[in-house]
């Protein structure tokens, strides 16, 4: 027994949880169902490591035991606190009421009998025995008890009073949300709970459940702004992704694309996403960087593809030998394994284009016409290609060819078959 009564005493020090995984063995191994015949020590290392394990059922089990064996009073209330947690409630309410008989004035074990009837579904007696119980202590979980039977018994009113009263002590996540609740779906006071939600995360800080709280109720309202707005601060706040992606959801709808790049760079929650929306928007010097971080570590080489025509799309000088040096062999690199037209006609248009490598430039883009042999863009490069090597006529022909397949104008077509047309007319 005096092991027993240490290893008591060290739990009531340093907590269940802690003690439990302390004790919980680094190896999995298979929960007896019931407990096995050994001393008190046995008994406890058992439960705690079934409460470590999260078995709560046969913890539960244990703690029984150990209770019939001690009779000891700080047992009996981890029995109750696993009756609890495994919702035998039932059981919690016989086990109770017959600790009441020796402990009439014990208050803890009222608020068990309150928790019991009320998980149990007997809303009146919980009530009743919640609201005597908040009376004697005047605290603000018991006032919170009182609320949550009271809902129970559609009492909306009578709920909100005793949340309040329970707030006045307690300023908890869950005692705010209950209130705005309350306010806004039972009594149908939608501008009032948002106005009190919002002064309480004001006064008290946000948090992942009041984020979306007062978020779905600004968009239940049709107030989009601030719906985003109040989820992208939980985020700020947080850190939780869950947050952001609320935030993203109301941007996307609003085609929203700053808001929505401000977001995703922080967040870091959708790359992929945040790339088409640099290039949706032109900020190609941002969209390579973030391809080829991308490249780096996906290896797709998709994004190291995108990665070299962004940062030629984003060049201040693009004659620069050293920045058409790093996209070509980006480019070639992608090109030797993928064998995509997009990838093979922009290398070899660049080529052409700046008379890397007229050549094979040309190869390059015959090769994306085996592909898309109708593509006006690789037709377009093409007939580039022959007008650089001074064969007009075949350039004329293959530019004409670009321009019937085109749904609508393009300019640099339209410069090219200019070129071209004066080439030709000069041969002549």
């Amino acid at each position: 027994m005096k092991q027993f009564a240490v290893l008591m005493m060290i739990m009531a020090l340093m907590g269940m949880e802690a003690i439990g995984k302390t004790l919980s063995p680094q190896k999995t191994i298979a929960l007896p169902q019931k407990p096995i015949e050994v001393n008190l020590d046995g008994y406890l290392l058992g439960a705690l490591d079934a409460q470590a394990r999260q078995k709560y059922d046969v913890a539960e089990k244990y703690w029984e035991v150990l209770y019939t064996k001690t009779g000891d009073k700080g047992t009996l209330y981890q029995w109750m606190s696993l009756l609890e947690k495994t919702n035998n409630n039932p059981k919690l309410v016989e086990v109770t009421q017959k600790a009441l008989v020796t402990y009439p004035a014990d208050l803890i074990f009222h608020r068990f009998l309150a928790i019991g009837w009320l998980k149990g579904g007997h809303y009146p007696q919980a009530t009743t025995k919640a609201t005597w119980l908040a009376q004697q202590t005047q605290k603000g979980g018991d006032y919170a008890l009182v609320g949550e039977a009271l809902i129970k018994t559609n009492d909306f009113t009578g709920a909100l009073a005793a949340f309040n009263q329970a707030y006045t002590t307690l300023h908890t996540d869950a005692i705010a949300d209950r209130i705005a609740l309350i306010m806004y779906l039972q009594l149908k006071q939608k501008k009032e709970a948002i106005a009190w939600l919002k002064a309480h995360i004001q006064n008290y800080g946000t948090s992942v459940l009041l984020g979306k709280r007062l978020g779905a109720m600004y968009a239940d309202g049709g107030d989009l702004d601030n719906a985003a707005l109040i989820n992208e601060q939980a985020y700020d706040t947080t850190k939780d992704l869950s947050c952001a992606t609320e935030a993203l959801k109301i941007y996307t709808y609003q085609k929203r694309m700053d808001k929505l790049a401000a977001l995703l760079e922080k967040s870091s929650l959708n790359n992929p996403l945040l790339l088409e929306i640099y290039i949706q928007t032109k900020q190609f010097d941002k969209g390579s960087a973030l391809a080829k971080k991308l490249y780096e570590k996906d290896h797709n080489l998709h994004y190291l593809g995108q990665s070299a025509i962004l940062a030629y799309e984003g060049s201040k000088n693009q004659n620069d030998p050293l920045l058409l040096n790093e996209v070509t062999q980006r480019l070639k690199t992608v090109n030797a394994q993928l064998k995509s037209p997009l990838y093979q006609n922009y290398l070899g248009y660049l080529m052409i284009d700046h008379n890397m490598d007229i050549d094979t430039g040309m190869g390059y883009v015959k090769q994306a016409l085996l592909g898309e042999p109708k593509s006006p863009f690789y037709l377009d490069s093409l007939a580039w290609g022959y007008y650089k090597k001074g064969e007009c006529t075949k350039a004329l022909s293959l530019i004409k060819e670009a321009k019937s397949l085109l749904q609508s104008p393009e300019q640099e077509v339209e410069d090219h078959l200019k070129a071209i047309e004066s080439c030709k007319n000069r041969k002549e």
